[in-house]
């Protein structure tokens, strides 16, 4: 597909106020993702090379999140002799919680029932039941199934 029809695709997307509509032109536009996710409003996936994003079933992303898969520095910089453009896949496994505002690097992969606090910054591989916070890194904690449940019932509006 055209880069020019990619980002129109996700153009729409953070415009479209419906959030599987908004999953299905995501799709369109080249991400690989599985069933049953969601995606938050004004998400950024990368738009050169969105096919190079792999998104696992039942994951949710929040809203004004950014998975990249690529890096390049742009033309008018000396500095683009010395670091190439590089691509590279992106992986958020099955099962994983993205809070807003999390900025996901080329080449990682998010291990699957983590959770991705808001404001994180993904640079290196998350192992699966995994909490991450802060913009520096830092897997505050190992989660288990009765962990994750505990995390849930507290952030439940409902109770």
């Amino acid at each position: 597909m055209r880069v020019f029809a990619r980002i129109l695709l996700q153009r729409v997307a953070n415009l479209v106020p419906f959030d599987g509509l908004r999953t299905s032109l995501y799709r369109a536009s080249g991400v690989r993702i599985g069933q049953g996710v969601f995606i938050g409003e004004s998400v950024l996936f990368d738009k050169l090379h969105p096919e190079y994003i792999e998104i696992g079933d039942r994951t949710a992303i929040g809203a004004r999140t950014i998975i990249t898969a690529h890096q390049v520095i742009p033309t008018a910089t000396s500095l683009r002799r010395l670091y190439p453009e590089e691509y590279k896949r992106t992986v958020v496994e099955h099962d994983v919680w993205i809070m807003p505002g999390v900025i996901i690097t080329p080449g990682v992969t998010v291990g699957h029932h983590s959770v991705l606090a808001t404001g994180a910054v993904i640079h290196k591989d998350v192992p699966p039941y995994s909490l991450v916070v802060g913009g520096g890194f830092r897997v505050a904690k190992q989660l288990d199934p009765d962990s994750l449940a505990e995390i849930r019932a507290g952030l439940d509006p409902r109770g």
